[in-house]
């Protein structure tokens, strides 16, 4: 590969222009529709790539797309920023010492979730005819990493799903959350394992053990040590420099790149070192709502719509396209997972009325089970035919998983009663400036109420909102918990103009 020269840039930027001003125009549109952006992308990707404009206007594509190794690299480089640092916002979005207090149901159902799809999946994986299989020899390892697919449900699409129908704060939503969080941690410590094998290129034992060693021994030091060093460091740039001069987001983006490449020097990809970067930056106390939002926003406006579309890019979807393949993908992945989820929120004792709720959260693949065929596909795991699949049942679920929610909680809420609040359960006048004055207020006239201990309702209130706030926006929340020994539910109500910290 010679040095960048002037035509190179040239070429590059209009292609950078031309992909991204299409990313971000489709993605408008699919947005209004309460759809990802990214069928969006990958849509821009493949109508430039070699499906379509490819085909019908070769010599333009071939102008704008040159098979030279300089230029395919330019873009490319973009396009690993976006994988690298969309792993990275994904952990940000993850607290995992909140998610950990609410581990005894969350746990039992993301156990379910992680171990019955691979499971009820491997053995129609397993059974596909040889010409789908890089090399047939692999046949094992090829089941086990389709199977462990099948175990990723879309969290950014979930939370985007329930907070569309005002589900995310309740207690179903925090479950949902929690568990669909471990999955991801756990999730990525399994592909992790599944892909360092597969580049090892041997089952050796010996091998085997030091790398699941070496992977769950920088995962707990990462959660635990790493944790608290980071917390500090962070705190420490605050108090040095508060919140205006932006150090804090360079600080954040070279600590994603410097577990990333210890990630990678001892054995382990370097997109598992970004999202454990992402998972405990997004416990750091003095990175803020304001921080994650610039993060947020860098990733998703830039890096992401060039990382998606470029796979389009590179494959040709029409010729690869198989429809067998994409029914089994489909119905393989939507029913181990909506069965799982089932069968975990029933071991976990949930309310009847509440488990088609839980199960249907956890359909959608996502953009974690595309940027996992990547990952796959470039390390020569599987062919072009089984990625092109499973893009297409990834995009395919996360569409029919918006109006199968929406459907399933509308029928809900036609069984439940409407709250009702008597004239003695409206508090106006309250002299309170603090969530923490306002939540002992509430707890200490429901204690009273319900002839309960005020410190026991008030604990389980504070430690309730310390899990995932209720605010709902426009200065109005909504406490509550769960509190043993109450047989009767008190209500009150604090209409207030302005409610600190809550919302």
């Amino acid at each position: 590969m010679g040095p960048i020269s002037e035509h190179n840039l040239m070429i590059f930027l209009i292609q950078f222009a031309l992909v991204l001003g299409l990313c971000k125009t489709i993605g408008y549109f699919l947005t209004k529709m309460k759809q990802s952006s990214i069928t969006g992308d990958i849509l821009v990707g493949i109508i430039l790539g070699p499906a379509i404009l490819g085909k019908l206007f070769p010599e333009l594509h071939t102008a704008i797309f040159p098979d030279n190794a300089t230029q395919r690299t330019m873009l490319e480089t973009i396009a690993w920023f976006g994988n690298l640092f969309l792993l990275m916002e994904a952990g940000l979005e993850i607290n995992f010492s909140r998610i950990w207090q609410q581990r005894g149901d969350a746990v039992k159902l993301s156990l379910a979730d992680l171990t019955l799809p691979i499971i009820i999946s491997f053995v129609p994986i397993y059974l596909l005819p040889s010409h789908y299989l890089v090399d047939p020899s692999h046949r094992v390892l090829f089941a086990l990493f389709l199977a462990a697919v099948m175990t990723i449900s879309a969290l950014p699409v979930a939370i985007r799903g329930m907070r569309d129908l005002n589900i995310l704060k309740t207690d179903i939503g925090f479950l949902i959350l929690s568990a669909l969080t471990m999955n991801d941690i756990a999730g990525w410590v399994l592909f992790t394992i599944i892909l360092g094998i597969f580049a090892h290129g041997s089952l050796e034992i010996s091998f085997i053990v030091r790398l699941v060693l070496m992977t769950l021994g920088f995962t707990i030091i990462s959660l635990t040590l790493m944790r608290r060093l980071v917390d500090k460091a962070i705190t420490f740039i605050h108090n040095r420099s508060g919140e205006s001069s932006g150090l804090k987001i360079t600080v954040i983006m070279l600590i994603g790149a410097l577990f990333g490449a210890i990630t990678l020097k001892i054995g382990i990809h370097s997109l598992f070192g970004f999202f454990i970067a992402g998972t405990i930056l997004g416990e750091a106390k003095h990175v803020s709502e304001r921080d994650r939002f610039v993060v947020n926003r860098l990733v998703y406006s830039i890096f992401v719509p060039i990382f998606f579309a470029n796979i389009g890019l590179h494959l040709d979807f029409i010729a690869n396209f198989d429809i067998v393949l994409v029914l089994i993908m489909l119905g393989v992945g939507i029913s181990s997972r909506y069965l799982a989820a089932y069968l975990g929120a029933r071991w976990s004792k949930q309310h009847k009325s509440n488990l088609r709720m839980i199960s249907i959260a956890h359909t959608p693949g996502g953009e974690m089970h595309i940027v996992v065929g990547m990952l796959a596909f470039s390390g020569g795991l599987i062919t072009e035919k089984i990625l092109v699949s499973i893009i297409a049942s990834s995009l395919i679920s996360t569409i029919i998983f918006g109006p199968w929610l929406s459907f399933t909680v509308k029928k809900l809420r036609k069984h439940l009663f409407d709250v009702i609040f008597r004239e003695n359960d409206v508090f106006i006048d309250v002299e309170a400036g603090s969530q923490e004055e306002i939540l002992q207020f509430m707890s200490s006239t429901v204690a009273q109420r319900s002839k309960l201990n005020f410190e026991q309702v008030y604990q389980e209130v504070k430690l309730r909102e310390e899990q995932m706030s209720t605010a709902m926006g426009r200065s109005i929340a909504i406490p509550h918990a769960r509190i043993e020994g109450l047989k009767k539910l008190p209500r009150i109500c604090l209409p207030l103009p302005t409610w600190p910290g809550m919302g």
